[in-house]
């Protein structure tokens, strides 16, 4: 990464009207003006959405009708455009919205900041549009246009938010992530003192630190041929503001309302914390039998159960301590090392072959409907 030309583009969007008038509400900002642009203009503008459009067909927009961050109805088709800038996308909320429809002619359409790390079985991820295919699309439309096919003042506004989405695709293309780079190094930019001061100011640090994160996830499961059964990979912040990615194998009724159809484990996976390896397990506390008022006594049972039961995944290396925290039914206990000296290629090697131990052992489960004792 090359911290000159971050801090350069930063400066840019300090100074960009557009970018100012997003920051209140970043993902609404996007999806008010893509239905401005398709209510007044759906035929320069829907084909972005929608290439198939005829061109002649009526164009009717809602914006958060059913919770969707935009739907485009033509004649009986729907097309589901779910907006993500600030957040990763979800799978299970994608999911939830295309079975929203009642209808076969529908299509989930994701526009997103942050590349999606899985795959669907309900939707094909082919809809996806990155904001740097978005701003290429739209340019393309927009300046195939006379500008008298505009009214008012409509097309400066236009051509500012085109002029905007390339900026904000410069600052994504210019964090970079080689299998060379240290892990270590890669964090002393991210975390740059003259980089993060000038990221607060326009509150867009952890959008860079999720931008990150999701790309070194991405190079770490390339190699993963499973990738597709990965029930969670959640890249967010925690608590104490570092950005994590958790990559996690759920077993049987993880999260089954009925408790006694729980198993002992929810999930089981790893997370990459910064300069941190996680080992991680998610436990469901009656299942285990971990049910003292004492946490200090609830954490070595919970440690015990999982170095008896799952030492090939958390006894490969020489671990300290255990940590974790519990709610009121799960317990969340994880080992970690220092990955600091490690290559991305090194930490990709890494992350594949711990997936595929625990996908090895789920799998069969969960096609058998086993119960784990």
């Amino acid at each position: 990464m090359n911290k000159n030309k971050i801090l350069k583009i930063i400066d840019e969007l300090s100074n960009n009207a557009m970018f100012a008038m997003s920051l209140t509400s970043k993902e609404l900002f996007y999806s008010n003006i893509w239905a401005w642009m398709l209510r007044k203009y759906p035929k320069i503008f829907t084909p972005i959405f929608y290439p198939k459009y005829d061109g002649r067909s009526e164009v009717k927009v809602f914006r958060e009708k059913y919770n969707f961050d935009l739907l485009i109805k033509i004649n009986d088709e729907y097309i589901i455009i779910e907006n993500k800038f600030k957040l990763t996308p979800n799978k299970e909320q994608l999911e939830k919205y295309y079975e929203k429809i009642k209808t076969e002619k529908k299509k989930v359409v994701l526009i997103s900041y942050f590349k999606p790390l899985f795959k669907s079985t309900l939707f094909d991820l082919e809809e996806y549009i990155s904001y740097e295919t978005l701003y290429t699309r739209m340019s393309k439309v927009f300046f195939s246009q006379p500008a008298s096919m505009f009214k008012g003042n409509d097309w400066f506004l236009i051509n500012d938010y085109i002029d905007f989405l390339y900026l904000l695709n410069q600052f994504n293309k210019n964090i970079s992530v080689n299998e060379n780079d240290k892990i270590k190094d890669l964090w002393a930019v991210i975390k740059d003192e003259d980089i993060q001061k000038k990221l607060s100011k326009i509150n867009f640090t952890k959008t860079f630190e999720r931008a990150f994160m999701t790309k070194l996830t991405q190079i770490a499961l390339d190699k993963f041929q499973y990738s597709e059964f990965i029930d969670n990979i959640r890249i967010d912040c925690s608590q104490v503001l570092k950005v994590f990615s958790d990559i996690l194998f759920y077993f049987p009724g993880a999260w089954d309302k009925d408790e006694n159809k729980r198993q002992e484990l929810c999930y089981l996976g790893v997370s990459l914390w910064g300069n941190e390896y996680r080992y991680c397990a998610g436990l469901h506390k009656e299942q285990c039998g971990i049910i003292s008022q004492n946490n200090g006594r609830n954490k070595l049972l919970a440690s015990k159960y999982l170095n008896d039961n799952y030492g090939w995944l958390f006894e490969q290396e020489n671990f300290g301590k255990w940590n974790g925290y519990s709610n009121e039914s799960e317990m969340y206990l994880y080992k970690k090392i220092d990955i600091s000296e490690y290559s991305v290629k090194e930490l990709s090697e890494k992350v594949v072959h711990d997936l595929e131990l625990i996908y090895f052992y789920i799998e069969p489960i969960r096609n058998k409907n086993v119960t784990i004792k």
